[in-house]
């Protein structure tokens, strides 16, 4: 952790499961966040802080963040009558920097009380941290080992007014901060308990108010007026403490209004004067939107500035999620039983602490790293920012354990865990997930390449004397400079890959039940199995509710997961010698012998998705179950033989699985057919996307309804980029039927996404397939964000 301290990303908008919150990369650190409430006598009650789905917010959301140095969100909270901007500017400089944020808004015009703004810093390890709170602003001063000698301005404006307090009140003993521009109070709290920031508050504010309340009344009289900005004010207790480990600053207000805080590290070089913040924010916005349209190039699509707004704020929010994570996770040592399985196994143990650097889908709902998420995050982030994917990439890499296992599910920690039904927390080691951080591998592969090709290129120049001084810039694009992808980077991803693949082929293998004697000797034709499945749910598989076959068996066998290990087989053959192999002297024969392999391996695993899954009388790829056969005679016939295969069909994103992972090719008669399921409006098209399950499929709609006709924008996106990338330009007797399903897909996904950001100003995270109405988690604002690269055509 140490090597943090100095880079440029050590601190950062990393709490996005809080409405506004810092944090550096860090264990044990220093937090800070904002909380606000209205100041009637029951919005205290329900003081905003982490983001939640019962808050009801109206917007809320980055409409710029790029990731480093800047970001600015609004939002709009009716309920408790206010607005509030936050613009998030960071200078660089030791120990990670200095950095400010700016407040500013204004309360609605029938709140009448006003509201009162928290903003709170809190130490969760080893330190010092000391405040005094004057008539015009509060400062902090701290030091810890990580981050040094630090300081804290949190400066109010001038121009900020109180609410109007009855005259009666202002006299009475113990009420002395009635009417300040800033009031705070320090607490010793549990280190492990600073996360709990809103509940210490609220427990405080409670105590305070009824002892105001009876003072109230003792000396004014039960008809007194008991104004919230009164009973819910601090009152700069504990302040000449040493030993308090968090700082709680108050604001409260009515009309517009603004506040500054300013964090700024030891390094004089760093120093931040909030009379530049106006221009630094101009500047950084005007840097954002140049970049913004030399990276996607919307503006020079066509597209409207409204559209072009809707992106922004859809990477940017997708930026604001990422965060750090650091804690224990509930992890299981031993596989989990599945539903034919009854033995009992230990009670999970907590791991050890451990970091994640990630990216969330959803900061109200799923406000921690998700790996069948992440992967397609990175296709919309690696775009903008190639070095601040990979250390995201890097940082998941670095979960994975010695069997090439990573948990699907992060949950560390107390405040994670806080998020999470208890029945959902414990991770085991035969759950896989889709390996959906390949295709970022992919991205990263393809960017080496062309810098090798084009390193190739320069060197012939030079030779013939040809060099017209071309760089990496124009060989592969100006965002590109920041991806470190060194040989050694690339051998690290390739090690990962390869020992990814070797997990899934290991313990997602079929049954022996399902192969039959015909199948020949190809390991490929036992197929592959999620784990984890119940009844009516294949979590694992991340396509929870889906149907499958009925009743589960342990003999099934899953085309979707077919197609992934065969992509990853695919990409194994084209990345550099891994790692653990580059030592050897001998490490090209070794990478010739490894390809060869891998491409051997790749043909048998084509062959077998066809033999196993491919079901000829109903033209698609289908899982498949066994069943015993009808003429099974118990004495007669070998037990080995007595099972046979039977399909299990059901047209949706799951028979589309080996065309979206480009397992197809251009000329079969199988791509002819999956896509008239696509584009037929009694299967999967509908004008705003495509459904998850075909509307003439028995379960569409049914029961939980998840992933059983919604349409969901990570799966459309790898419809479009497959056709594109493998299709649209081959030619062959399907062409311009690839052409006309992306074409039409595209437009169709574009205007919904848009139509419904307009009316509600929320990414969802499916769509009606009916009437297209953004529906379930809001903001959602993970992989729902693809709508950038397809308005891009960036895949």
């Amino acid at each position: 952790e140490a090597s943090k301290a100095g880079s440029e990303l050590l601190w950062g908008t990393y709490r996005p499961n809080l409405y506004f919150g810092t944090r550096p990369q860090l264990p044990n650190s220093l937090l800070s966040g904002l909380m606000w409430f209205g100041l009637d006598q029951l919005n205290w009650q329900s003081i905003r802080h982490s983001c939640e789905l019962g808050d009801n917010l109206d917007e809320y959301g980055y409409s710029r963040h790029n990731g480093r140095d800047f970001g600015e969100q609004s939002m709009r909270d009716n309920d408790h009558g206010v607005e509030i901007k936050s613009q998030f500017i960071k200078v660089p400089g030791e120990n990670g920097g200095s950095w400010v944020v700016r407040f500013s808004g204004k309360t609605m015009s029938d709140n009448e009380e006003g509201v009162s703004l928290v903003y709170y810093f809190g130490l969760e390890g080893n330190g010092t941290m000391a405040m005094n709170v004057g008539k015009g602003s509060a400062k902090i001063v701290g030091k810890t080992d990580d981050l040094g000698l630090f300081s804290v301005r949190i400066v109010p404006s001038a121009k900020n007014r109180f609410p109007i307090v009855a005259k009666p009140l202002h006299a009475i003993p113990g009420l002395s901060s009635v009417g300040q521009k800033i009031s705070g109070i320090a607490l010793k709290v549990p280190k492990t308990d600073v996360w709990r920031a809103k509940d210490i508050l609220q427990k405080e504010m409670y105590t305070t108010a009824r002892a105001k309340a009876s003072a109230i009344v003792e000396h004014v009289g039960k008809d007194a007026p008991m104004s919230g900005s009164v009973l819910f004010s601090l009152n700069n207790d504990g302040l000449k403490q040493r030993d308090r480990n968090m700082f709680f600053t108050q604001m409260i207000v009515r009309g517009e209004f603004s506040f500054d805080v300013v964090y700024e590290c030891s390094d004089k070089n760093a120093s931040i004067d909030r009379n530049d913040i106006d221009k630094m924010t101009s500047e950084r916005r005007d840097e954002f939107d140049r970049r913004f349209e030399y990276t996607f190039g919307l503006e020079s699509k066509g597209f409207s500035e409204e559209q072009i707004g809707m992106a922004q704020n859809a990477l940017s929010s997708l930026i604001g999620g990422i965060g750090y994570f650091h804690g224990s996770g509930l992890v299981s040592k031993d596989p989990k039983p599945e539903y034919s399985q009854n033995q009992a196994i230990p009670d999970p143990k907590l791991s050890q602490p451990y970091s994640l650097f990630a990216t969330t889908p959803s900061r109200p709902f799923f406000p921690r790293g998700f790996l069948w998420d992440e992967g397609f995050h990175q296709l919309v982030l690696g775009q903008w920012d190639s070095g601040l994917s990979l250390d995201i990439i890097r940082s998941w890499i670095g979960t994975m354990d010695a069997n090439g296992w990573i948990a699907r599910e992060q949950i560390l920690g107390e405040e994670a865990r806080s998020k999470v039904p208890q029945e959902f927390q414990v991770q085991y080691p035969n759950f896989a997930n889709p390996p959906t951080l390949l295709f970022a591998v992919e991205k990263i592969a393809e960017v080496y390449k062309s810098q090798s090709l084009s390193r190739v290129a320069d060197s012939f120049a030079q030779l013939e004397g040809e060099d017209d001084g071309r760089n990496l810039e124009s060989a592969v694009g100006d965002e590109a400079k920041e991806l470190d992808t060194t040989d050694d980077v690339m051998a690290e991803l390739a090690e990962y890959t390869a020992r990814l693949l070797g997990y899934f082929q290991k313990s997602q293998i079929g049954s022996s039940k399902a192969f039959q004697e015909h199948d020949g000797d190809s390991p490929a034709m036992r197929g592959y199995r999620w784990r984890g499945r119940t009844l009516d749910h294949t979590l694992t598989s991340g396509i929870d509710d889906y149907p499958r076959a009925r009743p589960p068996s342990t003999s099934e066998l899953h085309v979707d997961l077919f197609a992934w290990v065969t992509y990853m087989v695919s990409l194994n053959a084209k990345l550099p010698l891994p790692l653990s192999a580059n030592s050897s002297s001998d490490g090209g024969c070794q990478d010739t012998e490894r390809v060869s392999e891998m491409e051997a391996q790749l043909e048998d695993h084509l062959v077998a998705l066809d033999k196993l899954h491919w079901n000829s009388e109903k033209n698609m790829y289908c899982d498949v179950t066994v069943q015993m056969r009808d003429d099974y005679d118990e004495l007669e016939d070998d037990d080995d033989t007595a099972y046979e295969r039977v399909f299990v069909c059901h047209k949706g994103y799951v028979s589309l699985f080996p065309m979206l992972l480009g397992l197809v090719p251009p000329e079969s008669e199988k791509l002819g057919h999956i896509l008239d399921m696509i584009e037929s409006p009694d299967e999967l098209w509908t004008d705003y996307g495509l459904r998850s399950l075909s509307k003439s499929d028995e379960y569409y709609g049914k029961d939980e309804n998840y992933w059983r006709g919604p349409i969901w924008l990570n799966i459309n996106y790898l419809v479009l980029s497959s056709l594109r990338r493998n299709y649209f330009s081959v030619e062959g007797p399907y062409q311009q039927q690839v052409q006309r399903i992306y074409s039409r897909l595209r437009e169709n996904l574009i205007s919904n996404v848009f139509a419904q950001y307009q009316a509600s100003r929320f990414f969802w995270e499916q769509y009606n397939p009916e009437t297209g109405e953004g529906q379930r988690t809001h903001p959602f604002t993970g992989w729902t964000t693809l709508i950038v690269p397809i308005m891009a055509e960036q895949y």
